[in-house]
């Protein structure tokens, strides 16, 4: 059984790695993930559609739901142009029984809350993206920010804890 992404993205340059990251975010934000799980699913893609842009060099991010994940994945873009020599082809070559869709893939268990109902309404869930597609390079960088100042407070929080000294336990004395 094929199952067909729901949004799939064109990989060319850097700068669409990173409003890919972007919209992977929306995507977690839409489906209920909590709001460290979206920016792990924002970073996971940056690194795939990264990673996926310097081994093929251009790809499609494809992102799907299958068995209660949300899936995405980059695989090489289909284009007539690419010659036998390409960075796909070599990878095929040297490693035949590689699925380039597993090449790059993050899987992320759906939160309670998105798959409580029988089926996700995945055309609401593009149409909202549709919507919301104005973001660019500089708001995804501000969100980025964002991101590491909260996690650099929440390391101070913990950090302070851990240093605090461990409470002095006074035992009764036998008698």
């Amino acid at each position: 059984m094929t199952i067909t992404p729901f949004l799939s993205l064109k990989i060319r340059t850097k700068k669409d790695a990173i409003l890919a990251r972007s919209r992977a975010r929306r995507v977690a934000g839409l489906l209920s993930f909590a709001p460290q799980e979206q920016t792990c699913v924002a970073a996971g893609t940056f690194i795939i559609a990264s990673q996926a842009l310097s081994v093929f060099g251009h790809a499609r991010l494809c992102f799907q739901i299958e068995n209660h994940q949300l899936q995405i994945f980059a695989e090489p873009r289909e284009d007539p142009e690419l010659t036998a020599g390409s960075t796909s082809h070599r990878l095929a070559g040297v490693f035949p029984d590689v699925n380039a869709k597993t090449l790059y893939r993050l899987a992320k268990p759906l939160p309670e809350q998105a798959h409580a109902t029988e089926e996700l309404d995945l055309g609401w869930i593009v149409r909202k993206l549709e919507e919301t597609s104005t973001c660019g390079v500089f708001e995804e960088i501000t969100k980025q920010n964002q991101e590491i100042l909260a996690l650099l407070h929440e390391l101070q929080l913990f950090q302070g804890q851990s240093a605090a000294p461990p409470e002095k336990k006074t035992w009764p004395h036998a008698a």
